[in-house]
């Protein structure tokens, strides 16, 4: 495991992530806050419960604990996180307009074309 307090890393995570807390506990599958409680105060909370948490934010902790993804890949988890999420967004957003690039600038090529016949 990390040297470090995992469960202090899952707390800053959970409080400035935008939905509440409470909300996050029962998206992670837990019926109460004094259970929350329990896995924040815990230095080595096991992997099998932050990526309940992970799933829940839609967060991936390998920027802050790099064992964490290690350990998703190792057990063939899926990745969550906003990064890979807003990631393919992006590159969606980059095609569309990549298309609609190359649309205008086959259009402005035809008009050359016909102003050069003329």
């Amino acid at each position: 495991m990390s040297e470090k307090h995992i469960g202090k890393i899952l707390d800053i995570v959970a409080t400035n992530h935008p939905l509440p807390k409470v909300e996050i506990i029962e998206l992670a599958g837990y019926g109460s806050q004094s259970t929350y409680y329990k896995h924040k105060s815990q230095k080595d909370l096991p992997f099998s419960i932050l990526y309940k948490y992970a799933k829940a934010m839609d967060y991936n902790f390998a920027k802050e604990i790099p064992e964490f993804e290690k350990w998703v890949e190792k057990n063939n988890l899926s990745k969550a996180g906003r990064s890979s999420l807003e990631e393919s967004k992006l590159l969606k957003e980059r095609d569309t307009w990549k298309e609609k690039y190359f649309e205008l600038l086959e259009k402005y090529n035809e008009l050359l074309e016909d102003l050069r016949r003329r």
